[in-house]
């Protein structure tokens, strides 16, 4: 392995790790806020960040579609057209940025002249400056593309883990309006310092009508592709509440908690890997030439993951015995699930597909998922009956095998056609 490849595997490693322990703070931090606000608060707050999943909609994918052709072009030294995308970019997240303002500022000044009680209106304040601030978080993250981009990503996270502890007394102490005061801080200092230490920081906002729907029809694409992934996630708790109701919506939730475990590495490493895969792609334009990186994700994934499985099948009784005695009917699920978890690594080569422009055979690929898992959970549970969630998890598992066996098949034949050679 030469020195930058070794290179690239450090600030790779670093970077995952630094991302899985800003997620594993996040997730801790959520547990203390529900020890010490208590469900009343809580609610009020959850409740006014309902508007951060209609963020996505509002960007139209604009920021995605930079996630991905700023790799090509910069792996092509086509210099002129990588600043043209950022600045395209900026220009869009800025406009957007000052739409929110002015929407924000009028529903703030509303609730004042109705006398809101102050819990909703600085809560009302505190998720619109979160929701300006990720119009330029989401921008800014998007041009940290090239290796030596990811090691100052890497610090940045590792910085914002510290901020993010430190902030915690402020909800120990203020309660309510210190998680207000958390959430507004920790994202104001991570969008400051994803400015300060921006690749093209120097790039001024610009709108280029050809880059700008260059983006955006990377960015129609990436929409749809992820309402139907949405749409996938949602079938299990569709599936059960058919079958069961709320009651097995709950129980199921510790299935869930875990795969979200055993994909958050595999998840932090693509992230990684997918513009470095750009890169290279936009310096040679031969597809066939990263079959190697590829097979090497599809087949090294789930092999890292298959000791994990089996640790996790063994100790989920023990774990969900005395930690969690509410939820032993999730024991069984969890220990199905496990296996099919091993396998749902698929995205990490798909998403290479999408940065060639593999548009068809990627929608082929997770309308097969849907079908995959909805007639399969459904067919195990009529078939054998019984155990909802066992069925829907065995259910799964099969789609997951499925899928994986599926992409690889496909992710070699289309890399090989000469259109992207």
């Amino acid at each position: 392995m030469g020195n930058s490849k070794k290179s690239m595997f450090k600030v790779g490693v670093g970077y995952s790790m630094a991302s899985s322990l800003s997620t594993i703070c996040a997730m801790l931090i959520g547990f203390l806020n529900m020890r010490w606000l208590g469900p009343e608060l809580l609610g009020i707050w959850q409740s006014l960040t309902i508007i951060n999943a209609y963020l996505p909609i509002l960007q139209i994918g604009i920021q995605s579609g930079l996630n991905l052709e700023l790799p090509i072009a910069i792996g092509a030294r086509k210099k002129s057209k990588a600043r043209k995308f950022v600045s395209t970019a900026l220009f869009f997240a800025i406009v957007l940025a000052l739409a929110l303002f002015i929407v924000a500022a009028i529903v703030v000044v509303i609730m004042i002249c109705k006398h809101f009680d102050e819990k909703y209106i600085l809560g009302v304040g505190a998720v619109s400056i979160i929701a300006i601030c990720s119009c330029f978080r989401l921008h800014y993250i998007a041009t940290y593309r090239s290796a030596n981009a990811f090691d100052k990503l890497t610090k940045i996270y590792l910085f914002d883990c510290v901020v993010s502890v430190v902030l915690i007394y402020f909800i120990y102490h203020y309660g309510y309006f210190g998680l207000l005061l958390y959430h507004v801080v920790e994202y104001v200092v991570l969008t400051a310092l994803l400015f300060v230490f921006a690749p093209y920081r120097g790039v001024l906002p610009n709108f280029h009508k050809y880059y700008f729907f260059s983006l955006l029809k990377r960015g129609i694409f990436m929409t749809i592709y992820n309402q139907i992934k949405s749409i996938i996630q949602s079938v299990p708790k569709l599936v059960l509440l058919k079958f069961g109701g709320t009651i097995l919506v709950g129980l199921f939730n510790p299935v869930i908690a875990v795969g979200s475990c055993m994909n958050m590495i595999p998840t932090q490493v693509a992230q990684f890997l997918h513009p470095q895969m750009g890169l290279k792609y936009g310096q040679s334009r031969h597809a066939i030439d990263l079959w190697k990186y590829l097979k090497t994700l599809s087949l090294l994934v789930p092999l890292v993951m298959i000791p994990v499985a089996i640790v996790g099948w063994y100790i989920t009784p023990y774990v969900m015995t005395y930690f969690f005695p509410k939820y032993v009917d999730s024991i069984r699920p969890i220990q199905i699930m496990l296996i099919g978890y091993v396998f749902s690594s698929s995205y990490l080569t798909r998403g290479f597909l999408i940065t060639i422009k593999a548009y068809v055979r990627v929608l082929f690929l997770i309308c097969i998922d849907l079908l995959l898992f909805v007639c399969f959970p459904l067919l195990i549970i009529n078939l054998r009956g019984g155990n909802v969630m066992v069925g829907l998890s065995i259910g799964m598992s099969i789609g997951y095998v499925i899928s994986y066996v599926l992409n690889f098949f496909i992710v070699w034949k289309t890399i090989q056609l000469k259109q992207y050679n």
